[in-house]
């Protein structure tokens, strides 16, 4: 166990990521830190290549969700109009 001091506005800060993050207390966002920054110092191609993963999936993410949204509009307005002409898809 690591006592550690901070000032209270970091305090506050910290506790405010870690509820935004989903962390159960500061320690775990203090550990999750700590070991980003390890990784970086030992092994910076590593945490590198961990970002850009990241990154990518996020992408990949955002772009499927926009084509879902996509096809839903075009559904919707298929929709719409058949409501209007007062036709029936059965």
């Amino acid at each position: 166990m690591v006592s550690v001091r901070m000032p209270d506005s970091l305090f506050k800060k910290l506790k405010e990521i870690s509820e935004k993050d989903h962390y159960m207390d500061i320690s775990e966002e203090i550990r999750s830190i700590v070991r980003k920054n390890w990784m970086k110092s030992m092994h910076p191609e590593l945490l590198e290549i961990k970002e850009l993963k990241k990154s990518i999936m996020q992408e990949i993410s955002k772009k499927s969700k926009n084509e879902i949204a996509k096809q839903i509009i075009k559904e919707l307005n298929y929709i719409k109009k058949k409501i209007v002409k007062g036709e029936n898809d059965e």
